[in-house]
């Protein structure tokens, strides 16, 4: 009894490491990991990349609303400013582990504590600063974070800038730094070189272009980003100057690459502004082609040539939209004419070709879609690179996107052979099929979603798909039999489609099969 006793008193953050702490102690190299990741993710299907869930709940997810539940959190806050006590602060504590709290939730919080007459200004900043410093949990983190974002707090800035390195809290210190230090763009300025996420993200979103050093990054690094560069390309374009800098005659190498992160973002598209939404689109593609001439010399640069050239012919009609918002014919014409001349250097060829060897990811993704597009036949190498590490989904994604049929029935062999197909099988489930653990689950995935252009080819990967537990593989699967006429199933695939109409537990999935049996009359 006293052992349970014991337990109860505890407080939730002792015997743990504080997340500050814990994050002070990886230095500048933070990793996406936090000591309560175990505990936070315990019975979810999936994690969020550190700030991811934040990320994007704050740009696609509208705000937060208020709840009885906030109001009870502001209320035991007052109550712990006008009295502080160890029991309140463990209330407080326990309470906010449990909420699902995302960052229109911290919005509510803010406004509720900012007009609640019970408040101590003084006793709730010490106890955001201790719940920022000594928290073990992520949530008592953030709240400590925001609550200090409440008042001016350059005392504390060591403290926020400690963890603002690690993406998850990120955006709760650019709120607080913006809103309670005098000198906040410099702040923000000096923690956004320091994050490669969705902290930078925040970052340079909020960063103010106030001077040439600014401007400068932003042109020259300020865009990549581990999550999409397109996030951040309009952004660094406008506040960097990016129509100034390339109208030189001459820019210097990291300026253009640079400005090549950019413009390949920018003419991706998508979920922010892209290359239309930009109004100096027009000049700076000019400008750009202008200097590729004569700078461009990787893959990387080739493709955003050719991305260029597609963008020019385009459709019409989008051209007359485009007309009025300032190209003219002439830049139009001018910067077609470069980019065809600079895509038919020979030289390119065997640029190409050694990107593809290279073994470099980002290199093989660029030299993949240039040789595509230069007829360069590259299926070979990447085979040879397959057989030496089996379970790459881009190179088993390129290799199926070809029509030759031995080819690719050379590609089924290989993956009966090296994917464990009597593992993936286990049973059909509702999992998403995301983690390490589900590695071989999305290389099956990969072939699958293309077997349906080769008819009887490949049931073993099918049989493995249909009774997957992932339900993309089972899906895809599926989709393979309804390309094939239901005279080259088998009745091996014809039985395992009958039992899975019985055993698939997601109702879409089954409808899917059930339209499928009466389509092919099973």
């Amino acid at each position: 009894m006293i052992f349970f006793f014991n337990q109860a008193m505890r407080a939730p953050w002792e015997g743990k490491t504080s997340i500050y702490s814990y994050i002070r102690e990886q230095g500048e190299q933070v990793d996406g990991s936090l000591p309560d990741d175990e505990e936070f993710w315990a019975g979810s299907k999936f994690r969020w990349i550190a700030g991811g869930l934040d990320g994007a709940m704050g740009h696609h997810a509208g705000p937060g609303s208020m709840s009885d539940e906030v109001r009870e959190l502001v209320h035991l806050l007052a109550k712990h400013s006008r009295k502080p006590k160890n029991a309140t602060r463990k209330a407080l504590y326990a309470k906010l582990v449990k909420m699902e709290l995302g960052g229109g939730s911290f919005d509510s919080i803010l406004t509720e504590v900012r007009k609640h007459p019970g408040v101590k200004p003084g006793a709730v900043f010490q106890e955001a600063a201790w719940f920022a410093e000594h928290a073990a949990h992520r949530n008592v983190v953030k709240f400590g974070i925001a609550l200090l974002g409440l008042f001016q707090n350059e005392k504390v800035k060591d403290l926020l800038l400690t963890l603002g390195r690690h993406d998850e809290f990120t955006l709760y210190a650019a709120v607080a730094i913006q809103n309670g230090m005098e000198d906040s763009n410099e702040v923000l300025f000096e923690l956004a070189r320091k994050v490669h996420g969705w902290g930078k993200i925040h970052l340079v979103e909020r960063l103010e272009p106030a001077t040439r050093e600014i401007k400068d990054w932003l042109l020259r690094h300020g865009c990549r980003n581990n999550v999409m560069n397109e996030y951040l390309a309009c952004i660094c374009a406008r506040n960097g100057g990016l129509r100034e800098a390339l109208s030189s005659e001459r820019v210097d190498g990291e300026l253009f690459d640079g400005a090549t992160v950019i413009m390949e973002a920018l003419l991706n598209g998508g979920p922010a502004e892209d290359i239309d939404d930009y109004e100096d689109a027009p000049q700076v593609v000019s400008d750009y082609v202008r200097l590729a001439r004569d700078m461009g010399s990787t893959v990387r640069y080739l493709s955003v040539i050719m991305k260029l050239d597609d963008y020019l012919a385009g459709d019409e009609e989008k051209w007359a939209g485009r007309m009025a918002a300032g190209w003219t014919e002439e830049l139009r014409c001018g910067s077609k004419e470069i980019c065809q001349s600079v895509i038919a250097e020979f030289r390119w060829r065997s640029i190409v070709m050694d990107a593809v060897r290279s073994g470099n990811m980002a290199d093989l993704y660029h030299g993949a879609e240039c040789a595509g597009k230069l007829g360069i036949d590259i299926w070979d190498v990447l085979y040879e690179q397959l057989a030496l590490k089996p379970l790459q989904d881009f190179h088993l994604g390129q290799l199926m996107e070809k029509d030759d049929p031995v080819r690719v029935r050379k590609l089924v062999q290989f993956a009966v052979e090296h994917l464990p197909l009597q593992d993936i099988a286990s049973g059909p489930a509702d999992e998403i099929g995301l983690g390490k653990e589900y590695a071989v689950h999305r290389s099956l995935g990969t072939i699958l979603q293309r077997l349906d252009r080769f008819e009887g080819m490949g049931e073993e990967l099918i049989l493995a798909g249909l009774n997957s537990p992932v339900v993309s593989n089972r899906n895809m699967a599926l989709q393979a039999l309804e390309g094939w006429d239901a005279a080259a199933w088998g009745d091996r695939l014809v039985e395992a489609v009958n039992q899975l109409s019985e055993a698939e537990p997601v109702d879409s999935v089954k409808e899917r099969i059930r339209e499928l049996r009466e389509v092919k009359g099973l």
